[in-house]
């Protein structure tokens, strides 16, 4: 990300060879313009409020690494030492302090007072839409669960996370929350996320996650309403939502085929999903409460898009 803080080198610095080549960070630094994002975190903090030992820029950034690596808080601190070319990401001497988990915390507490832990995502898409790469023509829409970051309670009984809930998938008992998500169908990046309680039907968050300016929308049968379908056609969005027959009125030949259509389009979506749960280890949160784990998830849109964007480009 481009606008780093600026250091110079101090002699330590001098007497080492340049720090091991990380391409993706690389890649990272030249393609992102940090100038949106270093206004706001450094609005954060004011003489009243107190500074951090670092620049928020750069605690910024180890919350980029961290989410985009699957790691803890601990785990980001003590590989920020350890890595050469992460402190230079980061913008950080051999000498310099590299920020505790205390302050990670601490970082991450401000942001969601300050209500960015839902418009971080807004600022990169941004820069993706100005690059020609997040298209606005079909938008796909699904949602997954993710496990609380507590043992389930029985139901009713105090204890475990006040805004987790309970559900069912497959038979299957889950207790957590629901990631609901709309991707653009071409390189599924990410446009838009929302966290719920496990219990929120998926298409409860429906209108939530759609900005209303793409061609299409394409979800599952899950998402189909009548009163959904009239809040598309109000907003000039094509209904792309596979539909389901009725008792006594089953689909016919030609709308079993354009579900079929629909489904090969929509699964692009699962990429999503599969990515987060396999690399990121995002088959439970992290934290007990929505909005931390609202932040996480909106740094694991980010770290996605961010990712997918040096994918692309380097093609």
């Amino acid at each position: 990300m481009r606008k780093r803080p600026t250091r110079q080198l101090d002699l330590t610095d001098s007497f080492l060879p340049a720090a091991p080549a990380n391409d993706f960070l690389d890649r990272l630094e030249a393609l992102v313009d940090g100038q949106p994002i270093q206004s706001a975190v450094e609005a954060m903090f004011t003489a009243t409020t107190g500074r951090l030992p670092q620049p928020p820029l750069c605690v910024f950034k180890m919350f980029l690494l961290q989410h985009c690596y699957g790691l803890s808080d601990p785990q980001c601190e003590e590989l920020v030492k350890d890595r050469l070319s992460w402190r230079k990401f980061a913008g950080l001497a051999l000498t310099d302090r590299v920020p505790d988990e205390t302050t990670l915390v601490r970082f991450r507490q401000r942001l969601i007072e300050h209500g960015l832990h839902a418009r971080l995502l807004d600022w990169i898409n941004a820069q993706l839409a100005a690059q020609g790469l997040l298209l606005k023509e079909v938008t796909l829409v699904d949602a997954t669960l993710v496990q609380a970051a507590r043992r389930s309670p029985p139901r009713g009984a105090a204890g475990g996370d006040p805004d987790a809930d309970h559900t069912g998938k497959a038979g299957q008992p889950h207790y957590g929350y629901k990631a609901h998500v709309a991707a653009a169908a071409t390189h599924t990046l990410i446009r838009r996320a929302d966290l719920s309680a496990a219990s929120v039907h998926d298409s409860q968050r429906f209108e939530a996650v759609v900005t209303g300016d793409e061609k299409i929308v394409i979800a599952d049968k899950a998402y189909w309403s009548a009163a959904r379908s009239a809040w598309l056609e109000r907003r000039g969005v094509g209904n792309g939502i596979l539909q389901r027959g009725k008792r006594g009125w089953p689909l016919s030949p030609v709308m079993q085929r354009i579900n079929r259509l629909l489904s090969g389009l929509r699964c692009r979506i699962e990429k999503v999903f599969g990515h987060w749960k396999r690399s990121l280890h995002y088959r439970r949160v992290r934290y007990v409460g929505w909005a931390r784990n609202r932040l996480e998830l909106e740094f694991k849109c980010l770290s996605g898009n961010l990712k997918r964007w040096v994918s692309v480009s380097a093609v």
